[in-house]
């Protein structure tokens, strides 16, 4: 996982290998893939997690919910874990289409930065996902 602005950790590493996807029973559509992988954010960090405007009808996101609902945006504000740890984890992952390298902008104040994920498919520097994966 590589960890963005120092808030949130996302397979976004050529390290990391794509992310493998399954069929969610959506027969055609946006929602038809999904690649599970947890969300890694810092505990006391504000940030949002937005899907680029040209990719809000190939990719949605979602963490935390049972189960998570498809969204263009997450806003994580303040999150304390009184465990202490400095990292707190979600289930979730990405929904889309068919399998591709897609965009994801993380903003935290007046900072963003975007990253790429392999869900389905490696992004270039990127190995394929392990094991078999649904396109």
């Amino acid at each position: 996982m590589r960890v963005v602005l120092g808030v949130v950790a996302l397979p976004a590493s050529p390290a990391y290998p794509a992310l493998g996807t399954a069929l969610t029973g959506d027969r055609n559509g946006p929602t038809r893939l999904f690649a599970k992988t947890g969300l890694l954010i810092k505990a006391g960090a504000t940030f949002e997690l937005d899907v680029p405007s040209g990719f809000s009808h190939r990719l949605s996101i979602g963490w935390g919910g049972a189960p998570s609902t498809p969204s263009h945006r997450l806003i994580v504000s303040h999150c304390t874990n009184p465990g202490g740890d400095r990292w707190l984890a979600y289930a979730g992952g990405y929904w889309v289409e068919h399998p591709a390298c897609v965009p994801l902008v993380v903003k935290t104040g007046s900072t963003q930065q975007q990253v790429h994920i392999g869900v389905g498919a490696a992004c270039p520097g990127q190995r394929p996902p392990q094991g078999p994966s649904d396109s």
